[in-house]
């Protein structure tokens, strides 16, 4: 079975998916430069907005939608003068959102390497981040392939597999076996 056809495209929700364009730069640095200094040693924490999402959000650098502004505006989340840039984690993705020159939100999904690992049920680590299951397919697949941003990450954190030695992880609470295919390419079955 061949959910996924292994032509090397990426996955829509994959975060390597967005390919950032001049203005998704020139507003990041402008709202990280505003910001002021960070410590390069501890990433801002992020503030979980899922919540606030539409139910079939599509991940990438855009302006918020309505329904998100009004909900983040009730709960205090929003960017302001005394705080120009915030950091969001919506569904697993890391953004920085800041007001462009219209005073709209704009969310900015941060670049692949400043997405985060965090441990899953029983210390598993989710890599949900860098894979999200399309919601075209209202069950999740049995059986799929890794998109390159998740093999990347897989790669970099010690959990890619090799030859006959398969690794357990978790995307989005959900644990799949991974398996190393013909070609690299890494097969993907849910346990």
């Amino acid at each position: 079975m061949d959910p996924n056809p292994l032509n090397n495209a990426r996955s829509p929700e994959s975060p390597t998916a967005h390919v950032w364009t001049q203005e998704d730069r020139d507003f990041f640095d402008q709202i990280m430069n505003e910001a002021g200094p960070s410590s390069p040693a501890a990433p801002e924490e992020a503030v979980d907005v899922s919540f606030a999402a539409p139910e079939r959000f599509s991940h990438g650098s855009q302006i918020a939608p309505d329904f998100m502004v009004e909900r983040l505006f009730h709960h205090g989340l929003l960017p302001d003068s005394d705080q120009p840039t915030m950091t969001y984690e919506i569904q697993g993705h890391r953004y920085t959102a800041g007001l462009d020159e219209s005073n709209r939100v704009r969310l900015v999904h941060n670049p692949a390497e400043d997405q985060v690992v965090r441990p899953g049920r029983a210390g598993v680590p989710d890599f949900g981040a860098f894979f999200t299951e399309s919601w075209r397919f209202r069950m999740p697949l049995a059986e799929q392939w890794a998109t390159p941003a998740l093999m990347d990450k897989l790669r970099e954190e010690g959990f890619m597999p090799t030859a006959n030695n398969p690794t357990t992880i978790q995307l989005n609470g959900r644990g799949y076996k991974a398996e190393l295919a013909e070609g690299g390419f890494v097969k993907l079955t849910r346990v």
